[in-house]
C-alpha cells in the first residue's frame, strides 16, 4: 500500500531533508485530490495493530489535524468539510477510528483524538447520536480493558473540553449528564 510507506518515511525513514518534503507533498495531494479516500486509508492504517506505532500515530495525526484547527475559523471550515464529505465514508472512518480505542499503547492515545474530532463536528449538529452510549459502554463494561477505558476517558475529555467549554456550543443536557455519569463511576 503506497499510503503506508509513504507514511512511514513521512513519520521515521527520511534519511535527508528531499525526501520528508517529497513525503509531505504526497500526503497533501492526496488530501487534496481525494479527501474521503484519503481519511479512510489513513483511519485503516491507524486501526490496524499490525503497523509500526509510528505509522499508527502519523495516521492519526493527519487524520485529526484534517478535522480540527487551533485556529477557530480553521476548524469551523474543516468541520463543515468533514460534514460534507460522504456519509458512508464517514460512517467507515468512524467505525475505524472507534475500533482503534483500546488497542494502543502509548498516550496521548490517537484514536481518542480522531473520535473527538469527529464527535466535535458532528454531535453539534445532532449526528453521531451512537457516540456516546458507545463511550459509556467503553467504561463501563466489566470486560473493557484498561487501555480501553484510558482512551475512551481521554476521548471523552477531548470532547468535554472542546464541546462542552465551546462559545455558542449547547449539547443536549441528557448528553451531558451520560457523561458526566460515565465518568463518575469509575
Amino acid at each position: 500500500n503506497e499510503l503506508i510507506s509513504h507514511q512511514e518515511m513521512y513519520t521515521h525513514n527520511f534519511p535527508n531533508r528531499n525526501e520528508l518534503e517529497a513525503a509531505q507533498k504526497f500526503l497533501e495531494q492526496a488530501a487534496i485530490e481525494n479527501l474521503p479516500t484519503f481519511l479512510v486509508e489513513l483511519s485503516k492504517v491507524l486501526a490496524n495493530p499490525g503497523n509500526t506505532q509510528v505509522a499508527r500515530v502519523a495516521a492519526g495525526l493527519q487524520v485529526k489535524n484534517s478535522l480540527t484547527s487551533k485556529d477557530p475559523d480553521v476548524k469551523t471550515r474543516y468541520q463543515q468539510r468533514w460534514l460534507a464529505i460522504d456519509a458512508n465514508a464517514r460512517r467507515e472512518i468512524k467505525n475505524f477510528v472507534l475500533q482503534t480505542l483500546g488497542t494502543e499503547t502509548y498516550r496521548p492515545s490517537s484514536a481518542s483524538q480522531c473520535v473527538a474530532g469527529i464527535a466535535c463536528a458532528e454531535i453539534p449538529v445532532t449526528q453521531w447520536p451512537e457516540l456516546i452510549p458507545q463511550l459509556v459502554a467503553n467504561v463501563t463494561d466489566p470486560s473493557s480493558t484498561e487501555h480501553m477505558k484510558e482512551s475512551t476517558l481521554e476521548a471523552i475529555g477531548y470532547i468535554c473540553q472542546d464541546i462542552v467549554s465551546a462559545p455558542g456550543t449547547h449539547t443536549c443536557a441528557h448528553e451531558d449528564t451520560v457523561v458526566i455519569t460515565s465518568i463518575y463511576l469509575l
